[in-house]
């Protein structure tokens, strides 16, 4: 009787022991760098992503950006008028004080810049 022996070719042995070496070399790289493997993750994700979800999530962004932007600088720059404002008034009162008359409207525009509202006739068409 002949004995039965299990023969792998040589090179299919080379392929198996070379997959398991860079197994154990990526296992490795992982377990030393939390980075590494974060930006891989992160960069598998972004290959995952088609365009449109991309630009979904583009105009998601520039959108509350905007929503939450705008209203904040219109509030902000009614702040910084007040203040122009309530120094005008002070400018004002002083110069009362020591010339006996107050600015003239053509004064007080060039130090108070308009604004858009200021240039804007309201009508009531009632």
């Amino acid at each position: 009787m002949r004995a039965v022996t299990n023969t792998v070719a040589p090179a299919r042995v080379a392929r198996a022991s070379a997959r398991a070496n860079v197994a154990r070399r990526s296992r490795r790289a992982i377990a030393v760098s939390p980075r590494a493997n974060a930006a891989q993750v992160v960069a598998q994700t972004a290959i995952d992503l088609n365009e449109e979800t991309v630009t979904a999530i583009g105009a998601a962004v520039l959108g509350l950006g905007a929503g939450l932007g705008i209203p904040i600088f219109f509030v902000w720059q009614e702040r910084r008028d007040k203040e122009r404002l309530e120094e005008i008034r002070e400018l004002n009162r002083a110069t009362l004080k020591a010339t006996g008359e107050q600015m003239s409207p053509e004064e007080i525009a060039e130090l108070r810049p308009s604004r858009y509202l200021d240039r804007r006739e309201f009508k009531d068409d009632d």
